[in-house]
């Protein structure tokens, strides 16, 4: 069996963009990073072999590993000028790689440029998944509608498994009442329920004792890690190339792109987007102030345990900055009430543990009824972005000619902002509001340490306006 299959990897191998983890090989071909009729040497031909048939436990490891090639950054560089670079290959950028490569005139050459695209180091890797639609900024409502539209196109992509959210005091209910005629306004489907059929929809999470309850049927939960692998195989099919290599700046030439500057060498582009997430303002090298403020958020997963036979929403309690949400085999929990934590980017966008998260996910947790057992498992400390308004920034990055930007852009909204940022991209008009409400350069003439510590004060308020996830 290993004879034939390593027989019909060396006639027919095919050389696409790699977006598998460690355990996973595409139906359709193996993925490595290679331009199309590169060599493929013998030793990896073996390895994939070996993997495609189940067997790659039996190979020597001490010499033949898992391939991770990345032959087309120094070739591609120094040969093509491409019409559009992606920075970033989380799920804002591959959803814009993926959109991109849909135009009906498919004539631009687009790369997607990461340092690593598996595992995701980015805030997309972490992301809890909660969507809720609903918005106090109807930009962003209309930003979430459009992404679970998206989503709801990928196999796995989402599930529509509802949002609860629950009061537990008077000014509580008053909110989720504003919220209530907030979802009629913008077209959401909402209901008022009752503490009895909140428990009954979610026995785990939500004590019997609770006051009210807003429930949105079409929210749901939405598997980042899968929604990205798809948007990057389907644009790889569609001939965007991936350059799998460090971007360091983004050169700029009297006053315009010229590219971005990599670990592998220069990417030349007439247009770059930076999709970069918390390290958004490392690459601009401009004057112009990119409120992009990394912030330490915790999460906890509990232990494992049997499916449930019912989809569980889930849920949030606004007034007490907290939320949890069923895996599938554990629940987990999070929460925004603590003071905010600044965070210094790093190689990936988790950060180390911090003992204050400790009081902050028992007090989480207390919110949850007596009979639910519960201990943690894994403790996370998952770093997204804030902005002073509690707004992504997409759109161009003027005066510098051909730069743009999709930064601070949570799951929530990410298709939505993709497509968005691809009607720009094409010339296309644009909803005005929705332009000037994310225009990255909105900040322009304010003091950086002032706007970063607006989005830190930001930050206790976003289980009522953005939702992290």
């Amino acid at each position: 069996m290993i004879r034939d299959t390593i027989a019909l990897f060396d006639r027919t191998i095919a050389i696409t963009p790699r977006t598998h983890g460690p355990q996973e090989v595409s139906s359709r071909a193996w993925h490595c990073h290679a331009p199309l009729g590169a060599q493929v040497p013998r030793e990896v031909i073996i390895y994939i072999a070996y993997e495609v048939c189940g067997m790659a436990s039996k190979v020597d490891h001490t010499s033949v590993s898992r391939p991770e090639y990345n032959l087309n950054t120094r070739m591609e560089s120094s040969q093509t000028t491409y019409d559009i670079a992606i920075v970033g290959a989380g799920i804002v950028g591959s959803a814009l790689a993926y959109f991109l490569s849909t135009t009906p005139q498919n004539d631009k050459r687009v790369a997607l440029i990461d340092r690593a695209f598996s595992p995701l180091r980015g805030s997309t890797g972490h992301a809890q998944g909660i969507i809720g639609q609903l918005n106090e900024s109807d930009v962003l409502t209309r930003l979430a509608i459009d992404s679970v539209n998206e989503y709801n196109k990928i196999p796995e992509g989402f599930h529509t498994v509802g949002g609860l959210e629950v009061a537990t005091s008077l000014n509580g209910i008053d909110k989720l009442n504003a919220r209530y005629d907030m979802a009629r306004k913008a077209g959401l489907p909402a209901k008022l329920i009752s503490p009895q059929q909140t428990a009954q929809m979610a026995p785990d999470l939500v004590k019997e004792d609770s006051l009210l309850a807003l429930f949105f049927p079409s929210d749901g939960t939405a598997n980042a890690a899968r929604i990205t692998s798809f948007y990057q195989e389907a644009a790889g099919a569609r001939g965007v190339k991936f350059i799998e290599s460090d971007a360091k700046q983004v050169q700029i030439i009297d006053g315009c792109v010229t590219g971005v500057i990599t670990t592998a060498g220069l990417v030349k582009a007439k247009r770059v987007v930076i999709a970069t997430g918390i390290w958004a303002t490392q690459l601009c090298g401009i004057d112009v102030p990119i409120p992009v403020v990394p912030v330490a958020h915790p999460y906890m997963y509990g232990q494992h345990r049997e499916p449930l036979p019912y989809n569980a929403p889930w849920v949030r309690w606004p007034e007490h900055h907290a939320y949890a949400r069923d895996h599938g085999s554990f629940y987990g929990i999070g929460s925004y009430a603590h003071r905010p934590v600044r965070e210094e980017p790093k190689e990936a966008a988790t950060g180390d543990w911090r003992e204050l998260f400790d009081a902050t996910l028992a007090q989480a947790r207390s919110l949850l009824p007596a009979t639910t057992e519960w201990s943690a498992r894994e403790k996370s400390n998952g770093i997204f972005a804030m902005t002073p308004d509690n707004m992504p920034l997409v759109g161009s990055v003027a005066p510098i000619g051909g730069l743009y930007m999709a930064a601070a852009v949570w799951v929530t909204h990410a298709a939505g902002a993709a497509k968005f940022l691809t009607q720009i991209l094409r010339g296309e008009e644009v909803d005005e509001n929705t332009k000037l409400r994310l225009n990255p350069v909105r900040f322009q003439g304010r003091s950086m340490e002032i706007l970063t510590q607006e989005s830190l004060n930001g930050y206790n308020d976003t289980t009522f306006s953005t939702a992290h996830n």
